[in-house]
C-alpha cells in the first residue's frame, strides 16, 4: 500500500474543483454573453468551454492508456491545431450544455481512475513525433496536474471577459 502523497492530494483537489469553478464563472451569463471575448480574434467564452470539453476527450483517453498500458506510445497525428479544430467543430456557435456535461463526466471518470485503481500516478505514456521518435513521457499525475491548471487558466480568462464587459 502506498503512502499518502500531499502533491497527489493538492493536485486532485485542484483538478476535482475544475467543473465547479467553471460553473461559477458561467453563472448567470445570458446566451449572448457566451460570444464575448477579451479582444477581437480571441476565443469567446463559448469557444473556451468547447475547448475544455475537447481537451477532456483527448486527455481522458490518454490517461486511460497510461494506466492500462504504461509506456504506450501516443502520436497526435492529424491534429490541425486548436484554431482549425475549433472552427471545424463549429465551437463558435454551438450550445454549451453538452460540453459542460462532458467536462463534468471526464473529470469524475479521471478522478475515479486515479483514486480507485491503486498507485497509478507514475504510470505514463510516451509521446512520439511524426517520425516515431520519443519527445516526452507524461505521467498520469502530470496529466491530472496540467489539466487542473488548464481549467483554472481558462476560468480566469472567462472572469476577465465578464469584468471587461461588465457582466
Amino acid at each position: 500500500m502506498s503512502q499518502p502523497n500531499p502533491w497527489h492530494d493538492e493536485t486532485l483537489t485542484r483538478f476535482t474543483a475544475g467543473p465547479a469553478k467553471l460553473a461559477v464563472a458561467l453563472a448567470g451569463l445570458p446566451e449572448t454573453a457566451l460570444d464575448f471575448s477579451l479582444a477581437w480574434g480571441e476565443w469567446s467564452i463559448r469557444q473556451t468551454v468547447h475547448h475544455l470539453a475537447d481537451d477532456g476527450d483527448a486527455w481522458c483517453f490518454i490517461l486511460k492508456k497510461a494506466i492500462a498500458t504504461p509506456g504506450a506510445p501516443i502520436r497526435f497525428e492529424g491534429f490541425p491545431g486548436n484554431e482549425a479544430w475549433a472552427a471545424g467543430l463549429g465551437n463558435d456557435r454551438r450550445q454549451i450544455d453538452s460540453a459542460l456535461a462532458l467536462i463534468d463526466a471526464h473529470n469524475r471518470l479521471m478522478v475515479e481512475l486515479v483514486t480507485t485503481l491503486g498507485d497509478v500516478w507514475d504510470r505514463h505514456i510516451v509521446i512520439l513525433d511524426a517520425n516515431g521518435r520519443e519527445t516526452q513521457k507524461v505521467t498520469a499525475g502530470e496529466m491530472i496536474g496540467f489539466l487542473g491548471e488548464h481549467v483554472d487558466e481558462h476560468v480566469a480568462v472567462i472572469q476577465a471577459i465578464r469584468q471587461k464587459h461588465g457582466i
